[in-house]
């Protein structure tokens, strides 16, 4: 085999030992140096950092309860000065309306009261002289129906009142 020929096995270890322990001296002297203290900062900037993810942790933690005191402080004072403005709103509206129509609606109330007492005097005119017209067995029909409506529609009271007690 002409890879260990005597003659040239020694010339090829020697050459390719050279190279290695050139190579090998080359990074010892230049590469290795430059890598170290790129590691040691790296592990300086790493320990400050993580003395300051400890204080941004603990910064974060004082914000979060400092915003929620403040929130739910500020929802509190809402809540108060939003039922405070309801309360006088309602006031107010309540105040206006009784005003309003203890002023301004007094005529207009009585002219409707008149005008339904009015409407319900001539219809119970109109029926009255409407029912000595009919003949009397349709008449007795007729108030015999209203005397079941008023039963039922009683029943149905008493049903309802007792439903809700």
């Amino acid at each position: 085999m002409p890879q260990l020929d005597k003659v040239t096995f020694l010339s090829q270890f020697f050459w390719l030992c050279f190279f290695y322990l050139g190579f090998y001296y080359i990074l010892l002297k230049h590469f290795l140096p430059k890598i170290s203290r790129v590691l040691a900062l790296r592990k300086r900037k790493m320990s400050l950092s993580q003395e300051g993810i400890q204080s941004l942790h603990q910064e974060n933690y004082t914000v979060r309860n400092n915003s929620d005191d403040i929130l739910s402080k500020a929802f509190t004072l809402s809540k108060n000065l939003l039922k405070d403005f309801f309360s006088r709103a309602l006031g107010w509206v309540e105040t206006t309306a009784s005003s309003v129509n203890k002023n301004h609606y007094q005529t207009i109330n009585k002219s409707y009261i008149d005008f339904l007492g009015e409407t319900s005097l001539s219809q119970n005119m109109l029926l009255y002289h409407a029912s000595q017209n009919i003949p009397e067995k349709f008449a007795l029909k007729i108030l015999i129906e209203k005397m079941k409506n008023l039963k039922s529609s009683s029943l149905l009271k008493t049903k309802d009142l007792k439903k809700v007690k």
